[in-house]
């Protein structure tokens, strides 16, 4: 929901505190977004169209990293008598507690772990995340008057009754999912065995934790990647990761599979482990093929081949399959509806009292660090409203941006400009952050390849005199400039009845592909 477009201009032109405005008019933790956010807005970037996406994530780090965000001027509205207590100080907590701030609401976050943060601090390792970037930015929903008291834990230290009696007019639980799931194999109680989520939250609240020469991770997804990385760089030698998915199926993201394998962590595809070996101490585990992970219907439902095995010997074995809420604070507790593991909610993520509210993990389950942002900010309108508020997180606080200008529109093939990155050897020396950022030229470079494609509109001509239907500008056109299919003869189309879509981003791959010179793309000037 960024305007995207904006502060990539911003940043292009070195203004990196109006794009800063830009983003933070939205949502909080820019630099941390900046590092770690999956970046999905990039897969919908229209210059896919062309040749790759615009870099929208690292363009808003460098947004971050040349201008202190703790400096930007935040518009927030006169404060009220209301109270909201938030549950949990990650990013569905943080994002919640910033759009109250801006709302004029004052809240308290109450946070069970040493320091705030939630995953944020102990399920992302040093490398792709410094905690100090964490803590600036955590500094700036502190310095708008919100409160975060640590080592404080719903269902120990105090129950939702208790906040409702000290005066808090609204309660978000936002916990998070930071409980491992157990594999249900013998052996899993033996020592040496234990939880990712474990072993990246000691090392990241601690500055250590016990790894062996030898290690055996399972799972396939973003956190046993992690962990991975992680026991490299704490000196184990051998660090074998199974999973049962094939190398197309597994949830990890491509480049950090391939990061991994540049730091010498082996992937094996398709096992599944059966049982951990040693009496009480665990030496190793046993696995058996995995033939599928998933039915004709598209559930998870393995198949395995029992007559094929294997076996790897590891002292330290780590469990990263998935994770879930520890719910047993939920135990007496009317006012929390809990369904299947998560807290259930409505569609304005209220739960079982019209005062208490849930967003985050808790409630969709492991999902993005900008799924919990949003859920953090709907779930501030939503208390807003309650609390007597409109409700409206955009239209109240939105202020005028800086005039945009638009360069001259130019369509050329220009490669993504990436980040350097350490070399292989480098990132196991220690944490230091792995991906260094944009070079000066190559942030101005990268802004300038945006296509601005929702401040320009672009028409095609088509001279239907020289047009012989051959279809080809429909083969290549992938954004449906050329109308429905149900206009298309067997030949290709029917000229007299092409209209130009509003989605055409002056791409000209149908300009190119015309064979007989009858079309012609042009900027719409206003």
């Amino acid at each position: 929901g960024l305007n995207v477009q904006g502060y990539v201009q911003m940043v292009g032109q070195g203004k990196h505190e109006a794009a800063l405005d830009i983003i933070m008019k939205d949502l909080p933790l820019p630099g941390v977004l900046g590092r770690i956010c999956p970046h999905q807005c990039e897969e919908a970037c229209r210059r896919c169209e062309v040749d790759d996406p615009v870099a929208i994530r690292n363009l808003k780090r460098v947004a971050a990293d040349q201008f202190d965000p703790r400096n930007v001027k935040i518009d927030c509205l006169p404060s009220r008598e209301e109270k909201v207590a938030i549950v949990g100080s990650g990013p569905a907590g943080l994002s919640a507690a910033y759009h109250l701030a801006r709302k004029g609401i004052f809240c308290t976050l109450f946070e069970s772990l040493s320091k705030p943060g939630g995953m944020l601090r102990v399920g992302i390792p040093d490398h792709r995340l410094p905690q100090e970037i964490l803590d600036q930015e955590i500094e700036i929903i502190t310095n708008l008057g919100q409160e975060i008291k640590v080592n404080t834990r719903l269902g120990v230290d105090f129950t939702v009754d208790d906040l409702f009696a000290e005066g808090y007019k609204a309660v978000y639980l936002a916990i998070g999912a930071h409980q491992g799931i157990s594999l249900q194999i013998p052996g899993e109680d033996a020592e040496g065995v234990r939880q990712g989520v474990d072993f990246l939250r000691e090392l990241n609240l601690n500055g250590e934790t016990k790894v062996g020469n030898r290690v055996s991770i399972i799972g396939g997804g973003n956190v046993a990647i992690d962990v991975a990385l992680t026991a490299r760089r704490l000196g184990a030698k051998g660090v074998q990761l199974y999973c049962l998915e094939s190398r197309e199926e597994m949830p990890a993201h491509a480049w950090e599979i391939a990061r991994a394998e540049e730091e010498g962590v082996v992937i094996n595809n398709g096992w599944g482990p059966v049982a951990v070996m040693g009496d009480g101490t665990a030496t190793g585990l046993r696995f058996q093929k995995c033939e599928s992970v998933f039915d004709k219907e598209g559930n998870f439902n393995p198949l395995f081949d029992a007559e094929k095995t294997e076996k790897y010997d590891a002292a330290a074995i780590i469990l990263a399959v998935g994770q879930t809420a520890d719910l047993g604070y939920v135990d007496g507790q009317a006012a929390i509806k809990a369904d299947k593991g998560r807290i259930a909610v409505s569609e304005t993520l209220v739960s079982g009292d019209a005062a208490v509210f849930a967003g985050g993990d808790v409630v969709s389950g492991p999902d993005s660090i900008i799924g919990a942002i949003a859920q953090g900010r709907k779930a501030a309108g939503a208390m807003d409203a309650y609390l007597g508020g409109d409700g409206n997180i955009d239209e109240v606080l939105a202020t005028p941006e800086d005039e945009i200008s638009l360069p001259p529109f130019l369509m050329e093939i220009a490669p993504r400009n990436e980040m350097g990155i350490l070399k292989p050897w480098e990132r196991l020396i220690g944490f230091e952050q792995v991906e260094k950022g944009l070079i000066d030229q190559g942030i101005a470079d990268e802004a300038a390849r945006c296509l601005n494609c929702d401040a320009r509109k672009f028409e095609v001509v088509l001279n239907i005199e020289n047009c012989k239907e051959c279809g080809y500008c429909t083969e290549v056109c992938n954004v449906g400039t050329f109308g429905p299919a149900s206009i298309f003869n067997t030949k290709g189309y029917r000229p007299a009845e092409v209209k130009s879509s509003d989605w055409c981003v002056g791409c000209f791959k149908c300009y190119f592909s015309c064979p007989d010179f009858a079309i012609d793309v042009a900027e719409v000037i206003a």
